[in-house]
């Protein structure tokens, strides 16, 4: 069965980095699509003189809420034919979007205290699943741990230090592993949750980044005691 299309009109570019960039996209035609936090969408992208196109998933990295609205936070990746056909793209242009796709979601019962966990642009699914909560008027407590390389690299870094003074429930915990002028924290996500979370009492996890960050994490998890129901897990490669 072939999955719907949907097109969708690029409107806004956001640079977080030379490398990793925020794709603004309104539908055009249809209406935006129903998903839920966590999903993604495909994109298929011709490769000139071959008769087959490539196919990618992308994270949805804005909260349903968001009407006739969604974004997509990308790095570029060397060699990676579509992650550089979006980087050639420009607001104006026209493509589309085949989904949602996807069960990384946020389970019921909701427990006391959410840890989500994210090395750079893992943070798209996690960005849309503790928005939509912050949105819904979700009370308990959410953290977020959020790990980069440079603290000039951060993703929606302004935007994650205005939801934590917004919303008292929410707590941003960044961390750098090769600061050059930061005074917070250092490290890994593992080093910092293993300073402030040592305990895991009424702790869910939500994870999402690379294999090996994701497995470390887990296996870090586990020897603190966390519970294997307890943390979830999408893994990019």
């Amino acid at each position: 069965m072939a999955q719907e299309s949907y097109p969708v009109l690029l409107t806004k570019i956001e640079e977080f980095s030379d490398t990793v960039w925020n794709f603004h996209f309104e539908f055009q035609e249809k209406p935006r699509f129903d998903s839920i936090p966590g999903q993604f969408i495909m994109v298929e992208v011709p490769k000139e003189g071959e008769e087959r196109s490539v196919k990618k998933p992308y994270s949805i990295a804005s909260p349903p809420y968001s009407e006739n609205k969604i974004e997509l936070c990308i790095k570029k990746v060397e060699g990676g034919f579509v992650s550089n056909w979006f980087f050639s793209l420009k607001e104006g242009d026209k493509i589309e979007f085949f989904g949602p796709k996807g069960a990384f979601r946020v389970k019921d019962p909701i427990p006391d205290h959410l840890m989500f966990v994210a090395t750079g642009t893992g943070i798209a699914p996690l960005r849309s699943q503790f928005e939509q909560l912050l949105h819904d008027g979700h009370q308990g407590q959410i953290s977020f741990v959020f790990g980069n390389r440079y603290e000039d690299e951060i993703p929606y870094f302004e935007e994650l230090k205005e939801l934590a003074a917004k919303y008292p429930n929410f707590n941003f915990l960044p961390t750098i592993s090769r600061p050059k002028n930061w005074d917070g924290e250092k490290g890994y996500v593992q080093d910092l949750i293993r300073k402030k979370f040592a305990d895991p009492t009424g702790i869910h996890v939500y994870i999402c980044g690379l294999i090996p960050m994701v497995n470390d994490l887990r296996e870090c998890l586990a020897d603190l005691g966390y519970a294997k129901e307890a943390v979830h897990f999408e893994k990019w490669t």
